[in-house]
């Protein structure tokens, strides 16, 4: 019915955004609908303004150029939102956090921190879940990352195009084998995260689930 609750500022300036171009869209679409549904009505052949509607150039270059000009206007906050998506020239990354698609699980690369580290993350069978476990969304070793820290996020895949998607960071990255993409993470608040793989991959494309589990900084370094 809705988005998540957002805990990346990208996520909430995202769900902003959606707001104002679903409004755009319901203005934009009350005038053509409105203009159509004058213009069958049975006074149409009687009426001047239909001709002008339907065969007027001046109606023509309005209708053609007004929506220019809007989708003008919604690319920049769009492109503001993909730069702050990206990777940031020019900042403090705290760390970097590798993420590889495997067949079918994924492995996590800590780099550039005070240790680094790697390690594999399955999905937990269903027979071995604890009592406040999700079937099919709970793994083995989460993905731990700090609070209120810049981090680098580089994800590539070994085999085919996996996609590390967690949708209450707004964060939706394909990873393609072959290429390292590169993108900027900031959590906001503490908790466990869950989402998925949203590339069909394989035979067992259901069974790569991510679990992010954000701690405050200090926990994070303990973890380490």
């Amino acid at each position: 019915m809705s988005f998540p609750d957002p805990f990346t500022t990208n996520m909430k300036y995202m769900i902003l955004y959606h707001g104002c171009v679903m409004a755009v869209c319901v203005v934009v679409m009350s005038f053509v609908g409105g203009g159509f549904l004058y213009v069958i009505m049975p006074w149409y052949e009687e009426e001047p303004f239909t001709k002008c509607y339907t065969e007027g150039e001046k109606a023509e270059t309005a209708w053609t150029g007004i929506p220019m000009i809007f989708l003008f206007l919604l690319s920049i906050p769009s492109h503001v939102l993909l730069y702050y998506s990206g990777s940031r020239k020019g900042c403090e990354y705290i760390m970097n956090l590798k993420v590889v698609g495997h067949q079918w699980y994924w492995n996590y690369e800590y780099l550039g921190g005070p240790k680094e580290l790697s390690f594999d993350s399955y999905m937990t069978p269903t027979l071995e879940l604890t009592k406040d476990g999700y079937m099919y969304m709970d793994v083995d070793k989460r993905c731990v990352l700090p609070v209120n820290r810049l981090i680098r996020v580089l994800y590539t895949s070994v085999d085919v195009v996996h996609s590390w998607f967690i949708p209450s960071f707004g964060f939706k990255n394909d990873c393609i084998p072959g290429r390292i993409g590169s993108s900027s993470l900031v959590i906001k608040a503490p908790g466990i995260f869950y989402g998925f793989c949203t590339e069909l991959c394989g035979a067992y494309h259901s069974e790569m689930p991510i679990v992010v589990e954000a701690v405050p900084p200090q926990e994070f370094e303990s973890w380490l």
